[in-house]
C-alpha cells in the first residue's frame, strides 16, 4: 500500500490534492484532519508512545518473540511483497533504531 501524506490550504472550504505521476489507483480513501494548530495530541497520548518506544528499544529481542498466528493473510502478503522490493529502497534496522533514539532523546 502506498500512502501519500500531504499539508494543504483550504480555500474557500476546498483543497486541491495533486498525485505524483507514478501514483496508479483508481480510488482513494480521504481522511481530512486539522493541522496541529487547530488539533492537539493529548499528552497522556504522547506518555503513552514515548513509554512503549523506550520499553521497545531497551528491550528489542522481545519485539521478535512472535509466531505466523500474529500476522493475518494480509500482513503476511504485505510482508512477502515487501521482502522481494529493490533492498535500496528501505534502511536497515539499525539506522531505523538510530533514527528513534536520537527522535526520542533515548
Amino acid at each position: 500500500m502506498e500512502v501519500i501524506r500531504r499539508f494543504v490550504k483550504v480555500k474557500d472550504h476546498q483543497i486541491n490534492i495533486i498525485l505524483p505521476s507514478d501514483f496508479n489507483a483508481d480510488e482513494v480513501e480521504v481522511i481530512i484532519l486539522p493541522t496541529s494548530k487547530e488539533y492537539q495530541i493529548p499528552q497522556w497520548q504522547i506518555d503513552e508512545v514515548r513509554e512503549r518506544t523506550e520499553n521497545y528499544l531497551k528491550n528489542l529481542e522481545s519485539a521478535t518473540n512472535f509466531d505466523d498466528n500474529t500476522l493475518s493473510d494480509f500482513d503476511k502478503e504485505l510482508l512477502d511483497f515487501r521482502a522481494n522490493q529493490p533492498k535500496e529502497d528501505f534502511i536497515t534496522a539499525d539506522e531505523t533504531l538510530k533514527r528513534l533514539r536520537k527522535k526520542y532523546g533515548i
